[in-house]
């Protein structure tokens, strides 16, 4: 541009041909037209190598934003990831506190229950052996009452005895024979001290004969009104001697 602009404003005039010089056809370049098309044509290559660095920019651009979404997509995977893990670890902490506080509260119940049954067979034996002294204290009470009665029953059996023998004696028709003599008798009586039954054991016959006529003269005999004594008078065998 700047040759043809020199070109066309040159001072010095162009020189004149020869009025006999050959007519030659020239083509005359539009200098203009030139540089307008260059200029076009430079703009079109600058557009599109702006276009394209555009395009490259965008794709860029974009390659850049999906690299960011896909880091940002993993980023967010990786914090699910480790969040799910960390979540994890928390529930598997708490299942294994609430493993060991439920087998420490099953190791108490059981501590207690053992204390609890070993507390109650101490008291069970205790009470069992309180029992035990009591009922060896009642055997022995009772023990020393039935002996106290027997004693108390045997005196009375004794004494109703005795008076039995007096009555009959006292019935007994008196005989010199019957000195030394001995007679065995067994009477039943009746708790009025009726006489059921008269039986002669053994001994001398005039005077066993003269002790059952004496005791069915009482008709009754002395008895006791207590019903262990009586026991032991009901079927009674005596002695009668004079």
């Amino acid at each position: 541009m700047v040759l043809l602009i020199s070109v066309s404003f040159s001072p010095e005039p162009l020189p004149s041909l020869p009025s006999n010089a050959p007519t030659i056809e020239a083509t005359f370049i539009d200098a203009q037209a030139i540089a307008d098309k260059k200029r076009v044509e430079a703009q079109a290559q600058a557009q599109a190598r702006a276009e394209e660095a555009e395009k490259q920019r965008q794709a860029a651009a974009a390659a850049a934003a999906e690299q960011k979404r896909q880091q940002a997509l993993a980023n967010k995977r990786a914090r699910e990831k480790r969040e799910a893990e960390a979540a994890e670890v928390k529930r598997q902490k708490e299942l294994e506190r609430l493993a060991a506080q439920k087998e420490k509260e099953r190791k108490a119940r059981e501590a207690k229950a053992k204390e609890d049954a070993i507390k109650k067979r101490k008291e069970a034996a205790e009470q069992a052996e309180m029992e035990r002294i009591m009922q060896e204290q009642l055997a022995q009470e009772r023990a020393a009452q039935q002996q106290r009665r027997q004693k108390q029953v045997l005196t009375e059996v004794e004494r109703y005895t005795a008076l039995i023998q007096q009555t009959i004696k006292r019935n007994l028709y008196s005989d010199d024979s019957f000195d030394g003599k001995v007679c065995r008798l067994n009477i039943r009586l009746a708790t009025t001290g009726f006489v059921t039954s008269i039986r002669v054991l053994d001994g001398n016959d005039a005077l066993c004969r003269a002790a059952e006529s004496a005791v069915r003269r009482a008709d009754k005999l002395p008895v006791s009104d207590a019903p262990d004594v009586y026991e032991q008078l009901k079927d009674i065998t005596l002695k009668v001697e004079l």
